[in-house]
């Protein structure tokens, strides 16, 4: 099995070589490269050896991912990452834990399942039997339009999100936990994209943010969104929320390739 030890930086500037990659390549990868190659990290610098056969193909291959799906696991100061390319019956994957460099591999569809969940525990997530909670919007705490006024006012001003929220009068006590949690977060993401436009006229990203609190586990729909809405669930809910969103990563990817686009 062709494994790979490199930066984000290195294998973009590998794959890259000769080549207009802004079309082919997943916009996640688009913006890491753009980010790295602004970075000051003097282990990938341009005079970096490339990578060659299989180990290039490898990554060339992922940054090419039609369906991508994004795993992260924030800890204090420590974030891992899982990127997954979806592939109709393989998958690529892309390990990376801080600023290190990234483990590159290409597994089969069936291990993937096992490759975030392993992420999962290690982040402290119990893996409770994956029961993706339905919640009414009505139902999902919020901040009320004083609050957001204030808050954010707050913001602007500099203060930390930590103080500004806990000192928010009147907020659900549920609300602020959420809001000025400080345990592992776990964000997901599902981008999809079809250089070809025969399945997708334009990328698609949809994402969800988990937060531990003191009380509990919450989860933030539309996490970049101003309307910002959270939820109290069970840690079953993290689990159950990737499957479904593999799955229809998985469909997208076949239909992409059916169409002539990324395989």
């Amino acid at each position: 099995m062709t494994e790979v030890i490199a930066t984000v930086q290195r294998a973009a500037q590998s794959a890259g070589r000769g080549a207009d990659p802004g079309r082919e390549w997943n916009p996640v990868y688009r913006v890491l490269a753009e980010q790295s190659s602004r970075s000051h990290d003097t282990g990938t610098s341009a005079g970096a050896v490339g990578l060659e056969g299989p180990g290039l193909d490898l990554v060339a291959r992922h940054l090419r991912s039609a369906a991508l799906l994004v795993i992260a696991v924030t800890d204090g100061e420590r974030t891992r990452s899982l990127r997954i390319g979806l592939a109709p019956s393989t998958a690529t994957l892309e390990r990376a834990d801080g600023e290190g460099p990234s483990h590159w591999c290409e597994v089969d569809l069936q291990q993937v399942p096992a490759a975030v969940t392993t992420l999962l525990e290690d982040s402290g997530i119990a893996l409770s039997p994956a029961q993706l909670s339905v919640e009414h919007q009505r139902d999902a705490l919020r901040l009320s339009p004083a609050q957001s006024r204030l808050a954010h006012a707050a913001l602007l001003h500099g203060a930390p999100a930590e103080e500004v929220f806990a000192s928010i009068p009147d907020l659900d006590e549920a609300l602020r936990d959420a809001l000025t949690a400080t345990g592992p977060r776990v964000s997901l993401a599902l981008t999809l994209h079809d250089p070809h436009r025969q399945v997708a006229e334009e990328p698609i990203t949809w994402s969800r943010l988990w937060v531990r609190g003191r009380h509990g586990l919450y989860r933030l729909d539309q996490p970049a969104s101003p309307a910002l809405e959270v939820h109290p669930v069970a840690d079953g809910d993290v689990l159950g929320s990737v499957l479904p969103v593999l799955e229809q990563g998985i469909r997208f990817a076949a239909a992409s390739a059916a169409s002539g686009g990324a395989r």
